[in-house]
């Protein structure tokens, strides 16, 4: 074909070299923000199930440590005094009016935390503070404390207002 005798010679139309992933499609900004959340939400899990871990430990390691200073010292009363606070350290991070109850209250929700298992020993403990002669079988309570613990620490606390507590003498 020849050249047109009275106007400029064009060429066929050239698209200029561009990436095709570049700038992103509205669908793949989409995809990004879906798996940056999903990261966070993971992550986030992650962290309250190791904090979680973290406290059941250390509330455990009281437990033991309240058993060994009762093998070394053999003062029931301070071991008992240290086992209930524990058990209201555990109680009330699932439930935080618990810290006030007595009684029938508090074995009640002794039960409630633990549903499967007789907290009637555990509620005694109750009692066992304010006597003059404590007896009990620190053994037997040991290991209905840890079955408790074991059972009312089985998910994290429910969330509440930022806090960041620590079980008694972990810090």
């Amino acid at each position: 074909m020849a050249p047109p005798k009275d106007g400029p010679v064009l060429r066929d139309i050239h698209v200029p070299d561009v990436s095709m992933w570049w700038p992103l499609a509205p669908g793949w900004w989409g995809l990004i923000v879906v798996v940056l959340a999903l990261i966070t939400f993971v992550v986030v899990v992650l962290v309250r199930r190791r904090r979680h871990r973290r406290w059941v430990h250390a509330a455990l390691a009281d437990l033991r440590d309240a058993q060994q200073r009762h093998a070394a010292d053999g003062d029931t009363s301070a071991w008992v005094a240290k086992v209930s606070q524990l058990l209201r350290r555990i109680a009330r991070r699932a439930r935080p009016a618990s810290v006030s109850e007595r009684g029938a209250a508090w074995q009640r929700t002794l039960s409630e935390l633990a549903p499967r298992m007789d907290v009637g020993r555990l509620a005694g403990l109750d009692e066992a503070l304010y006597a003059r002669q404590v007896r009990v079988d620190t053994d037997a309570i040991a290991r209905d404390v840890e079955t408790w613990a074991a059972q009312a620490l089985k998910h994290p606390a429910p969330r509440r207002a930022a806090t960041t507590e620590v079980p008694h003498g972990t810090a």
